[in-house]
């Protein structure tokens, strides 16, 4: 070491602390190339081993050498101290040990004052820019990272898609994204949003690819292609294509496929892709669930309305009661039938409005945690100005997580049904009477054609001038006078004209089950209609056809009074053996069943097991069907019975003659 290092150094070690020995290891844990120079004569003090490496010197070789040799094209001993003062770095030459070159950049730091010893970091350009690159990619991937954020709060699925592509564009640097969506109708995948030169890939993808992609898969030439995905890949000579599905392991909904032209994949292409197809998850997904909860909330909405209407159109009175029994609501119905303003009575106890239904507390109070509706029975109440009527009262609880909310009382005015009811009775009657008649005339009129016989042939038999002639011939004008009053009393009692056309029966039943939908609620039973596809039409009476269902509808509810149950109907075509095709209609309950000694008879006149009943309802179902040229047959078991008639199918040809 020449004297004047030496001087240089023993001056540092004056005028420092801690010294050279100390400062070496700090300056090896720096992750760059670092020179301790003096500025005096620019001469290397200390070196890294970081320095070393890139300058290709040894540590002792580095030491006390000038600077110029590393930077021959430094002509000014000063230019450190200037740097330091003009700029934080500084691009240039360095030739290394044996005389290869590279461009580095300097960055000088005065360590004191006076700049007499600087450090000088090296760094080559092509690392700087590397790291500048790779600075700028992380950059990148954070705000991909947040756009992918964001991509979820877009109200619009396009824009959302259409971010968390770009996103994931920046994060893959792949030339094509693309999503691709299930079809639950069709074996296809068809695409949903893309991103990117989107020309690459196809439109649409089959449903095997779904099924051979269902964990990340990355496919690059020269591998085992794995579906009709990579074939395709392969034939358009990509680079490498990569997909990852979208949403859970046993609930698949898609792929998200990415490709490169030109440029190989990334070690961490497939978590990156996993990453993007969980985000993209949770947009098709999210967006799937809000549209179908709006959807729900646009149906409750329009329950609600719905409700609001029946509550107000609804014939039944209609009051909403709370726990504590005040009134809350009550429909115009009620109002009208009671003849209180629903503002009136709001806020007041139910049993200072409905006056004779004193059963009415107790029995909410019994029953308020069993949640079935309750039928009170039929009660006396009074209206507003005193007049009673009867009534029939149910109460039904709306509860919120078996917590009652409210009441409901269902409250029906019978004082019309009862006078519909006597109606009805007289019409019954009347119907009994004129089969009555019906069968007392055809009865009567065989014996009456009987004497006329027997009077004929005794007039022949006796003389013309016999005394008993006249009497004769009374006798015969009075069986005259009998038979033509019997033919008057058949012709009052002849079958009904019916007005026959093709009838659609699946149709039919539906609409009458639509009507009977109160009743059969009311009396705790549940109704069901099967319909066979493409069933032909039957040529009848479709007014007739009704009250012969209508009948049996009511018998099976009338069984099934006491509990309930279910109502079963069944309509299909049926070909018996070497008969042309029938319908059959097939009406079962599981109500408590016909009694043995009863099923030859309940098909006659005027049978009748019920209280109220005439006994016509059945004799009049079976002469509607044998009008229309159709069969009655039943079997009973205690726990149920089934009705099933048969009527002719009309053939097609038919039908359009009809329509015609």
């Amino acid at each position: 070491m020449s004297n004047a290092s030496r001087f240089s150094a023993l001056s540092f070690h004056k005028q420092s602390s801690p010294g050279l020995a100390e400062i070496q290891p700090l300056l090896d844990l720096l992750p760059w190339g670092v020179l301790l120079v003096a500025t005096q004569d620019n001469r290397i003090l200390l070196a890294n081993s970081k320095a070393t490496e890139l300058t290709a010197y040894t540590r002792a070789e580095l030491i006390d050498l000038n600077l110029k040799h590393l930077f021959p094209s430094l002509i000014d001993k000063t230019f450190l101290k200037k740097l330091i003062g003009r700029a934080r770095y500084w691009d240039i030459v360095m030739t290394r040990h044996g005389g290869s070159k590279v461009e580095v950049q300097i960055t000088p730091t005065a360590l004191d004052a006076q700049s007499k010893w600087v450090l000088v970091a090296l760094e080559p350009v092509e690392e700087r820019e590397l790291r500048l690159a790779d600075l700028r990619r992380q950059q990148q991937l954070w705000s991909a990272h947040e756009t992918l954020a964001n991509a979820p709060q877009q109200e619009n699925l396009d824009t959302a898609l259409h971010l968390a592509l770009q996103a994931g564009s920046a994060m893959t640097s792949a030339a094509v994204l693309v999503v691709f969506q299930a079809d639950g109708k069709n074996p296809i995948l068809h695409r949903l949003a893309s991103y990117g030169s989107t020309e690459l890939l196809p439109d649409h993808l089959t449903s095997q690819d779904l099924t051979n992609l269902q964990t990340p898969t990355l496919w690059t030439p020269g591998r085992r292609s794995a579906s009709g995905l990579h074939r395709m890949a392969r034939t358009s000579n990509l680079s490498y294509v990569a997909s990852a599905p979208l949403g859970q392991s046993n609930a698949l909904i898609g792929l998200v496929v990415i490709a490169g032209c030109q440029i190989s994949p990334s070690d961490t292409i497939l978590p990156t892709l996993n990453i993007l197809a969980t985000h993209l998850t949770t947009i098709i997904q999210g967006r799937a669930l809000t549209t179908n909860l709006s959807r729900i909330l646009e149906e409750q909405q329009k329950y609600i309305n719905l409700g609001t209407i029946i509550k107000d159109a609804a014939q039944d009175s209609i009051i909403i009661i709370s726990p504590d029994l005040t009134i809350l609501d009550m429909n115009p119905s009620a109002e009208l039938t009671l003849g209180y303003a629903c503002r009136e009575v709001k806020g007041h106890p139910v049993e200072n409005i409905l006056i004779g239904a004193e059963i009415l507390i107790p029995t909410l109070m019994a029953v308020q945690h069993e949640g079935y509706t309750y039928n009170l029975g039929n009660i006396t109440l009074y209206r507003r100005d005193g007049r009673s009527f009867l009534a029939q009262i149910r109460a039904a609880p709306l509860t919120d997580s078996e917590h009652l909310e409210s009441w409901i009382l269902l409250i029906q005015d019978l004082s019309q049904e009862e006078q519909l009811r006597n109606r009805t009775q007289q019409l019954e009657q009347r119907a009994l009477l004129g089969e009555l008649m019906a069968v007392f005339a055809h009865e009567v009129r065989n014996p009456i054609n009987n004497i006329s016989t027997g009077l004929q042939l005794m007039a022949v038999n006796i003389p013309a001038e016999d005394p008993n002639q006249e009497v004769i011939a009374r006798l015969q004008q009075d069986c005259d006078r009998l038979d033509h009053q019997m033919k008057s009393v058949l012709s009052f009692a002849r079958p009904i004209e019916y007005k026959m056309e093709p009838v659609d029966l699946g149709v039919m039943m539906q609409r009458l089950l639509d009507r009977w939908r109160l009743h059969l609620t009311r009396a705790k039973v549940q109704a069901h209609l099967q319909v066979a596809t493409d069933l032909p039409p039957t040529h009848g009476d479709i007014r007739a056809l009704e009250q012969v269902f209508t009948n049996f509808i009511t018998n099976a509810i009338q069984a099934m009074s006491d509990h309930g149950g279910t109502l079963a109907l069944k309509i299909q075509p049926i070909m018996p053996d070497g008969e042309n095709e029938q319908i059959e209609v097939s009406v079962s309950d599981t109500g408590i069943g016909i009694p043995e000694e009863n099923r030859d008879r309940i098909f006659e006149p005027f049978f009748t097991t019920g209280k109220n009943g005439t006994g016509l309802g059945l004799a009049i179902t079976k002469r509607i069907v044998t009008a229309h040229k159709g069969t009655i047959k039943f079997d009973s078991v205690p726990g149920g019975t089934i009705f099933q008639v048969r009527l002719p199918a009309v053939k097609p040809q038919s039908v359009s003659e009809a329509s015609e």
